[in-house]
């Protein structure tokens, strides 16, 4: 490894650290606002502090996306997405030794969080005639001349990116739905108890998002960089490096919900965080990709995306399922799925 090597991976991480330091500051500042608003602490929760903790994740994929890079949007959500539950979940049971979960998953985010699984691969694997005759040519270019280019194999297109986005919005609505008396509970009718506004909030909302615009365009650029130097696709480098990065809101705050024995935040922490990735994360950058770097629809990428980490993701949230349909998350079964996010970094370096 040269020096210049360790500059661009210095480089990549200080971009990264201004993103999430960035996005801590909007989400802090927006809340704040929020609160002098009377916005219930429920829809800011849903809202606010979901879409806050993954603001990292779609500022990153709309660069991406601009530069023409839009294999990094799917590696760093599937990345991402195996990361919260795999990391997050498994270093929280680490630490925590063990925990009983109250909430009724099976009738709450797991059927949300289990179509979304179904609703990506329908949108990221080819299964229209078009993207048959793709395949058919590549696997023709493959048997003629021994390589093939399977960059632009398979794509997410506007209307795709629309019923994502679709989805999201259901989402929030059946969420509203079974929480109508949290939603209730806002601070509208008493505007004296509201507190005061504060101009650093807004500043903190400024400041904060010109952070995250700043930091995602050199997290990308540099991410590009090291995947060159490496020789690694783009999609690896988000998937690992990128998704790591971006997953450590989600850590920092199940951590702290976790030593307060607060587990139920954790776990919605962990879902919500990948409901909102799927829909909204790749559905916004399939939308303006015709506009973009990106000329027609958003490419899927290569075959890391579609033969592992797809799978992977699928073969996570099965585990997912598995450890907490009994209702208790022990410590046993959080080193088995930290070993099964080991797992993952080595299949996606090649190292096993």
């Amino acid at each position: 490894m040269d020096s210049e090597f360790f500059q661009i991976l210095g480089l990549l991480v200080v971009s990264m650290g201004v993103l999430l330091v960035a996005a801590d500051r909007f989400v802090v500042g927006t809340e704040d606002i929020g609160n002098v608003l009377g916005v219930s602490p429920f829809i800011m929760g849903i809202t606010v502090l979901a879409v806050g903790t993954s603001f990292p994740e779609l500022i990153t994929a709309l660069y991406a996306v601009e530069e023409g890079k839009s294999e990094i949007v799917i590696g760093t959500v599937l990345g991402s997405n195996i990361a919260n539950i795999l990391l997050i979940l498994g270093v929280t049971a680490i630490l925590a030794k063990s925990f009983t979960i109250t909430w009724d998953l099976l009738h709450g985010d797991l059927p949300i969080l289990f179509g979304s699984l179904l609703l990506m691969g329908f949108v990221i694997y080819p299964v229209s005639i078009e993207d048959q005759k793709l395949f058919q040519g590549l696997a023709t270019q493959i048997s003629q001349t021994g390589s093939g280019d399977a960059g632009g194999r398979a794509f997410i297109t506007f209307g795709e990116s629309i019923i994502l986005l679709a989805g999201y919005v259901l989402y929030l609505y059946y969420y509203t739905l079974r929480h109508q008396e949290e939603v209730a509970k806002g601070k509208a009718g008493d505007p004296q108890e509201r507190p005061k506004f504060k101009y650093m909030s807004l500043v903190w909302v400024l400041v904060g998002l010109a952070g995250v615009l700043v930091g995602a365009k050199f997290t990308v650029d540099f991410a590009v960089d090291l995947a060159g130097k490496l020789n690694l696709g783009n999609e690896v480098v988000a998937a690992s490096m990128i998704a790591f990065g971006t997953s450590m809101p989600e850590l920092v705050v199940s951590i702290s919900a976790s030593r307060r024995g607060n587990f139920e935040m954790v776990l919605g922490n962990v879902t919500g965080s990948n409901i909102f990735n799927t829909f909204v994360v790749i559905g916004i950058p399939g939308l303006v990709a015709p506009f973009m770097g990106d000329g027609v629809s958003l490419k899927v990428g290569e075959d890391s995306i579609l033969l592992l980490q797809f799978p992977f993701y699928a073969a996570t949230l099965a585990l997912f399922l598995v450890v907490v349909l009994d209702k208790t998350l022990t410590r046993t079964e959080g080193w088995i799925i930290f070993m099964a996010y080991v797992l993952f970094i080595s299949k996606l370096f090649s190292f096993i």
